[in-house]
């Protein structure tokens, strides 16, 4: 029987299968009508022709054999093949959503929107821990960071439940420099590393892990990230799947890891402990003084104030308490009085129930234009 994807596969030219062959690691034994290839598999020596030419009656049927071969041999679906046949330039992730409401392939909108989001921010994520690893990344605004994200594209969804596929170019290598790989691939890389020891941890009840792992990627960011892709509904199963790019080695055996509905609250949950818990150097923080203190008997002491501020992903104002000198006291003072609006930069932390801001620069008064 004529598989569906049929057509698409007699479409890819000679060359592209060949090259895609020779980079996966299958030698090349010369005929007269076909490139023959060979590779050695558990079961024996496996052998695959690629025609020469797409004149042939039956090229689309000799095509449709070697993707089959493919699936079996790289333990893919013949479309997720198909796809890295089509992009041998690309790592592919997979995201393949399991529960009823999707067996037609399609979802709701607003599932579908909140799954791109949460895409987005997963790679950003990945990206910013490559540049500088930390258990949370206060800003995704790092410019190598974004403008990987601006080269990564959405592949069409599979056939089965809903199936989001998404391509990240990859510089196939060029000699035999023993180079770092490409920063898209290290993004690769640290992404299945990270989510392999998220799955394994909430798997074996061993939470704390998520907390300890800053150094595999595992940020508040990647975890809020992956929280919010769960699936539609109560149940079901989220696995995402890692295609390599056959010009570059695979980096470990890490090919699908599988989240069930029941982890994602796990994962929300970390990304909260972290996020409140690891300083935020650099945190810009705006508000109003709501609270002073320091020794009366001493004028020219440091003392303690509260800046009522709004911060980023809590609702309302927070107190945020803070050391000033006694020169930025009284200024902090002089602004109380004249009702003004100020911001200050320092490193920003959660001491038991609230926040300090240690460090604290100038005292910066916020135009009114503003």
């Amino acid at each position: 029987m004529r598989p569906g994807w049929a057509q698409q596969a007699g479409h890819l030219l000679p060359s592209v299968l060949r090259r895609y062959l020779a980079t996966a690691g299958w030698e090349s034994l010369e005929r007269k009508k076909a490139w023959r290839f060979s590779k050695a598999a558990s079961a024996g020596e496996i052998f695959v022709d690629v025609p020469k030419s797409q004149d042939l009656a039956d090229y689309e049927r000799r095509v449709v054999e070697l993707v089959e071969v493919l699936a079996a041999v790289e333990e893919r679906s013949p479309l997720e093949v198909l796809l890295g046949l089509a992009n041998p330039t690309a790592d592919c992730l997979a995201f393949r959503f399991s529960v009823p409401d999707t067996e037609s392939g399609t979802i709701s909108v607003s599932d579908g929107c909140r799954i791109r989001d949460a895409q987005r921010r997963l790679l950003l994520s990945a990206a910013h821990s490559v540049v500088e690893p930390q258990a949370h990344h206060p800003r995704l605004s790092r410019a190598e960071a974004v403008a990987f994200l601006e080269t990564c594209r959405e592949a069409p969804s599979q056939h089965g439940s809903f199936v989001a596929n998404i391509l990240i170019p990859v510089a196939p290598p060029v000699g035999q420099l023993p180079l770092d790989d490409p920063f898209p691939r290290q993004v690769t890389r640290l992404l299945a590393r990270a989510l392999h020891e998220t799955s394994e941890a909430i798997s074996q009840g061993k939470d704390h892990r998520l907390l300890e792992s800053a150094r595999d990627g595992l940020s508040s960011n990647l975890l809020k990230a992956l929280s919010d892709l769960h699936p539609p509904g109560q149940h079901g199963t989220l696995e995402i799947g890692f295609s390599w790019a056959p010009g570059r080695p695979a980096p470990g055996s890490h090919r699908r890891v599988r989240f069930d509905r029941s982890f994602f609250p796990n994962m929300a949950e970390a990304a909260r402990v972290l996020r409140e818990t690891s300083p935020m150097p650099g945190t810009t923080v705006e508000g109003y003084f709501a609270r002073f203190e320091r020794d009366a008997q001493d004028a020219t002491s440091p003392g303690e104030v509260a800046l009522l501020a709004t911060l980023d992903e809590h609702p309302g104002q927070t107190k945020v308490y803070m050391i000033l000198s006694q020169s930025a006291y009284a200024e902090a003072w002089q602004a109380h009085q004249d009702a003004a609006k100020v911001r200050i930069t320092g490193t920003l932390t959660k001491e038991r129930r609230r926040y300090v801001l240690r460090s604290p620069g100038d005292v910066e008064r916020v135009p009114e234009e503003e």
